[in-house]
């Protein structure tokens, strides 16, 4: 694994996460998204809430399209290998809505090799901070 892999992997979700929230994304793209998490994925999110792969699951089925003009960043990665199958990445993610508004926050993500060859979500960590 290396850095240029994972950050790509980081980037790419999250492109995916912008079109699902827009509506640009075909709601048949649901299980596209959900496949880069494995099954036994859990995050926690800026509001503290623990949330396993089939709570994840039901927030972004929920969700499609809700956000229209959503636009998603992701900078400042480092990151940290934790072995020759798994990385911990660092980054900064800021959204912005339609109207401007701004959510910072800053995240920790361990990927890890699944059998077919990508990267996996194993787990993700998120604060809020200011935009």
């Amino acid at each position: 694994m290396n850095d240029t892999r994972a950050f790509t992997e980081i980037h790419d979700l999250h492109v995916l996460i912008e079109d699902w929230f827009t509506g640009r994304a075909p709601v048949a793209a649901l299980d596209t998204l959900l496949a880069r998490f494995n099954d036994d994925f859990s995050m926690v999110g800026i509001r503290g809430v623990r949330l396993d792969k089939p709570a994840l699951a039901g927030f972004f089925g929920s969700a499609h399209g809700s956000r229209p003009g959503l636009q998603i960043t992701v900078d400042a990665l480092e990151y940290l290998p934790l072995g020759a199958n798994a990385c911990a990445v660092r980054y900064r993610e800021d959204q912005r809505e339609a109207g401007g508004v701004g959510h910072g926050r800053e995240a920790l993500a361990i990927l890890v090799d699944s059998a077919d060859g990508t990267l996996a979500w194993q787990a993700l960590h998120e604060t809020a901070v200011g935009s």
